[in-house]
């Protein structure tokens, strides 16, 4: 009598296929989630850095908007003096003009940008791998007949720095171009000097 077997193996070509298969589609789905959580990391670190870069410049652009005169200004460095607002003082006078600086510092290791209260220790605002340069552009106001308001804004020329061009600065153009462990990105905005501009155009008017 002969005897006949149904059981069936795999052969070696077919366990070699099957491995293979397996480390392929493993290998898919590990690189598939590895670049999902480098998007998502990548993301999260950039708008928080997004988020920290635009406060900052909440607070320059803030103390710009109620700054009285501009007393020195260069490409990365602007000395302002500000009325500074309180719960306790929210219509101060003139006796709570504060003198701040904005100053940027770099080196080999990173860019720093300062920030200076009167004569107090400078406190460190930003530190980045890189802040380009030409973050402060003033414009002064200045008359001019062709315009239906007679008067036009005009750069100020920071090499001659005319002081009576720089006493009639009212807006100026902030530009940060930064870059941070691979993350870059440029936030631009425009401010008026609220209480300079008034008292350009009312000669007369003081502030209370």
């Amino acid at each position: 009598m002969i005897l006949k077997t149904t059981d069936k193996g795999f052969t070696l070509v077919e366990v070699l296929l099957a491995m293979s298969l397996t480390v392929l589609v493993g290998g898919i789905l590990y690189l598939m989630q590895s670049t999902g959580m480098s998007t998502v990391q990548k993301g999260t670190s950039q708008l928080m850095l997004n988020s920290e870069i635009r406060n900052k410049m909440e607070r320059i652009t803030g103390e710009l908007r109620n700054s009285k005169e501009i007393i020195d200004v260069k490409p990365d460095m602007i000395k302002m003096r500000c009325y500074k607002y309180s719960a306790e003082k929210p219509d101060p006078g003139e006796d709570a003009l504060v003198t701040i600086t904005y100053e940027v510092e770099r080196n080999e290791k990173q860019h720093i940008l300062w920030r200076t209260e009167n004569r107090e220790n400078p406190i460190k605002m930003l530190a980045l791998d890189k802040i380009g340069e030409g973050i402060f552009q003033p414009f002064f106001e200045a008359h001019d007949p062709a315009s239906p308001v007679g008067w036009s804004f005009y750069p100020f020329d920071m090499i001659s720095n005319d002081s009576g061009q720089r006493q009639r600065i009212t807006q100026v153009k902030i530009k940060l171009d930064f870059s941070h462990q691979r993350e870059s990105a440029v936030v631009v905005t425009s401010v008026s000097l609220r209480p300079a501009a008034t008292r350009i155009r009312q000669p007369n008017w003081k502030f209370r």
